[in-house]
């Protein structure tokens, strides 16, 4: 039965080789994903819309699969098998495919008829217009950030693959948490300002940097999983720490930062829309 893996965890000494791998519980969560996805806007899509909705369209579609794409290279052999137990910078690099990048895009790939349509439920809409105020968002993303990275979690769940299964999902939903508020894709939930939304992701930027300062600058491995794992193409343990404090402040920084310029300028566009429309008075006299 150790032969059967399911999903990535660490294989304790045993040497990394670059042969491929099967992990067919990754392979059902994904296709579980992208199925649902197809299968609710073919078949739960109205025929009538709202003012500010349309129908599912091909950058809906492009985007949703692109956030898919990268979660499932985030979670499956190598990536996902490298971070489960050998480098932590790919460790880092998974975390940023599966706690950022792709959830963001799957969000945006969800037309705005489907979420309306998942938030319909009491519970489920409290519960969404509670998470578009940053303060629980911006709790819940960071704590996850820093207990997930902690060697209790690392070292301790890392041999098991139910463990490091139920941490890559909490990651994963964590993600989508982050950016619903930042999003702001239901007007009825009165989501944040753009001046709010950068507010936000500027809040964002700073403790992510703690971790990283502690990857870069230590001169000792922190984890000890990383530390006796075999090593790959003769990276040492710290090293490899060091990339990694480098991916999580450089990438995960300019990722954030990049998102940030993006809401600028169309903070910028929506004033001038705003401008364009306000009616001038006819000065007082005139005929």
């Amino acid at each position: 039965m150790d032969s059967l893996r399911w999903w990535c965890s660490a294989q304790l000494g045993t040497p990394w080789s670059w042969e491929w791998q099967a992990y067919p519980g990754i392979w059902a969560f994904v296709g579980l994903l992208i199925g649902l996805y197809f299968w609710a806007i073919r078949r739960l899509e109205p025929k009538k819309f709202a003012a500010d909705d349309g129908p599912t369209t091909r950058r809906h579609i492009f985007l949703f699969l692109l956030g898919w794409l990268l979660l499932w290279v985030g979670l499956d052999w190598p990536v996902g098998a490298l971070a489960a137990g050998y480098l932590l910078s790919a460790k880092t690099v998974q975390y940023l495919l599966i706690g950022y990048i792709a959830p963001g895009l799957m969000l945006l790939g969800m037309p705005r008829w489907l979420l309306r349509r998942m938030i319909r439920p009491r519970w489920v809409f409290r519960t969404a217009r509670m998470l578009t105020r940053p303060l629980l968002p911006l709790a819940i993303a960071n704590t996850v950030l820093v207990v997930s990275h902690t060697p209790a979690a690392i070292n301790g769940l890392a041999g098991s693959q139910l463990g490091v299964f139920a941490m890559d999902l909490t990651v994963v939903a964590t993600g989508f948490v982050f950016w619903w508020p930042a999003l702001g894709r239901v007007p009825e939930l009165k989501p944040m300002s753009y001046p709010g939304r950068i507010g936000y992701l500027a809040l964002n930027l700073l403790l992510p940097t703690v971790p990283a300062s502690f990857f870069t600058f230590s001169q000792y491995p922190i984890y000890t999983l990383y530390e006796l794992a075999p090593r790959v193409s003769g990276i040492s343990a710290v090293s490899d720490q060091q990339v990694a404090g480098l991916v999580m402040k450089v990438a995960g920084g300019l990722l954030i930062l990049g998102v940030m310029s993006v809401m600028f300028v169309r903070w910028y566009q929506a004033e001038q829309r705003s401008e364009e429309h306000v009616v001038v008075p006819p000065a007082s006299g005139s005929g």
